[in-house]
């Protein structure tokens, strides 16, 4: 990549004790080497999209090598989030303790050890536990990654640096599609789609020692030479010693006129209010629902009546795809839109096309027919009917029938293949159009919107002495709220119908979209100090 040039750009630079200033300095906007920095950092990301998006795919395969129930497939796709909320949490304690860099390394060893365990799996404890491990480093990415890049970007062009993070997330999970679809005829080829996910954690360890730590917690441990030097290959050899000074000198300043962050700094109404923000902000990215279309997204196409596994994957990539291209336009806009603003906005556009998704769904399915205890209670209602594992659709009666117990072939005349299908109706095309549709505008607006912003605001609101404690509280609840979703969709489905699923997802959304209104301030073109002291 080539490093953008702004021949003068202005920043502001207050001197202590004195009035600000508008104090022209040259700044090569995007040298090579904080470019570089924060791509070996992101491949963190990518193993967070990749391990959180390959058991779309892997999770249909899976059940030939283990038969599981409703439950345990949701148990299956949780267990990474139940690992991810105390890894996130003790993250922000330790990177305060041992430094950013050592987290992003230590992410990287639990990646490795986890996709290998889940690759070698050969009972479903062993599953859980790899899922688990995994769910360790995907906390630990999802925490340290984004303050880690926040901390070493210069602010003129910090947000789009840090979204940065979020596209090679994406593409992460836009990967595990393509592994899935590679994969998906291979006898056990969940096994390949799994184990694949060492390869870049084994890259990252490699390149990672080679890094240096962040300045600002260089500062924090006194280690000013280091941090000086390090500034300087992030802001270019044409920036000067003024310049850097200036930048040690006001995080110091920061840092002196805050007493070393505890918890109970977070009951003083500064600090309580940013940590509200944060929290609310990543409980609105969860609750609105998108991880389902990550983690279920073949099992949500097969609801929309794709039911052949590849093509549903294959669909599903193009809905990854889509997250991946709105999130490259977002890393484009996000500093000269601003964050609070593209926020809002994206959040009606998605709130919009889930209810659209949700009365989709309801005419797909022919109304709200929760799963039924014997196959007969769908009577002629087949959409939902086939949905339900036990059961089939006998086109010559027209009516729900019981598979249980049944061999392939003879079902009332048809074979399971034909049990399986319903018949074509005129309104087909036009529903699945719209559902397709709808699916695609809810992933965009996520994307431009929830998708980063949380994340990007979360590294800024906080000061240097509270922001590793402050990070982790809030990455804890977007993984809590991630966990609440993840292991309750299939169940939801069950019990509200996808349309009931959806539309509850777009009314949880509605709620915080107000929160966010009433609290969320603007933080683009602001450094980390002065945001700390607004």
């Amino acid at each position: 990549m080539e490093p953008h040039v702004n021949k003068k750009h202005y920043e502001r630079i207050p001197s202590l004790g004195e009035s600000s200033e508008e104090v022209p300095v040259s700044i090569e906007k995007g040298t090579f080497f904080v470019y570089y920095l924060v791509f070996c950092v992101c491949i963190g990301g990518f193993l967070f999209g990749f391990d959180t998006g390959v058991i779309s795919g892997a999770l249909q395969p899976m059940q030939k090598d283990f038969f599981m129930s409703t439950r345990q497939k949701e148990l299956v796709v949780s267990a990474t989030t139940f690992g991810a909320i105390f890894s996130g949490f003790f993250a922000g304690l330790l990177s305060d303790k041992f430094g950013r860099k050592l987290l992003v390394l230590c992410a990287a060893s639990i990646f490795i050890v986890g996709s290998l365990l889940l690759a070698l799996a050969t009972s479903y404890s062993m599953l859980l536990v790899g899922r688990l491990v995994v769910g360790f480093g995907v906390g630990i990415a999802s925490m340290i990654i984004p303050v880690y890049v926040s901390e070493v970007a210069p602010k003129s062009f910090r947000g789009q640096l840090a979204t940065l993070n979020t596209l090679v997330i994406t593409f992460g999970q836009v990967m595990a599609y393509v592994v899935n679809i590679i994969y998906s005829e291979t006898e056990s080829g969940w096994r390949y789609m799994f184990g694949i996910g060492a390869i870049p954690a084994i890259i990252q360890l490699i390149i990672m020692p080679f890094m240096p730590e962040s300045p600002r917690f260089m500062i924090a441990k006194n280690e000013i030479a280091h941090a000086k030097s390090t500034l300087q290959k992030i802001y270019g050899p044409t920036v000067s010693d003024q310049f850097i000074d200036h930048e040690i000198e006001t995080i110091q300043q920061d840092m002196l006129q805050a007493k070393r962050g505890t918890y109970r700094d977070f009951l003083e109404a500064q600090n309580l209010k940013p940590l509200l923000i944060a929290c609310v902000l990543q409980a609105a990215q969860q609750l609105s629902g998108f991880n389902t279309a990550m983690y279920y997204a073949a099992t949500i196409l097969q609801m929309a009546g794709f039911r052949d596994h590849q093509n549903s994957t294959l669909v599903a990539l193009v809905v990854a795809v889509t997250n991946m291209v709105f999130t490259m336009v977002a890393v484009v806009i996000i500093d000269k839109t601003g964050r609070r603003r593209i926020l809002i906005i994206t959040m009606i556009c998605m709130i919009i096309s889930l209810f659209i998704l949700g009365g989709s769904f309801a005419i797909q399915q022919e109304g709200f027919i929760p799963k039924q205890g014997l196959c007969q209670g769908y009577t002629t209602h087949c959409a939902r009917c086939i949905l339900d594992d036990r059961c089939g659709w006998s086109i010559d009666t027209s009516l729900c029938v019981s598979l249980v117990g049944h061999n392939a072939t003879d079902i009332l005349g048809l074979t399971l293949a034909e049990a399986s299908t319903c018949p074509i109706k005129s309104t087909d095309g036009l529903v699945t159009t719209v559902l397709l549709l709808s699916l695609t505008c809810y992933v965009a607006s996520y994307a431009l919107g929830l998708g980063y912003v949380p994340w990007v605001i979360q590294s800024e609101i906080f000061s240097l002495s509270l922001r590793g404690k402050a990070n982790g509280i809030a990455t804890a609840v977007n993984w809590t709220c991630n966990l609440i979703v993840a292991s309750t969709f299939l169940s939801m489905t069950n019990v509200l119908t996808a349309a009931g699923t959806f539309w509850f997802y777009g009314s949880i959304s509605v709620l915080l979209w107000i929160l966010i209104v009433k609290w969320v301030p603007e933080t683009s073109g602001k450094s980390l100090e002065d945001i700390s002291r607004t």
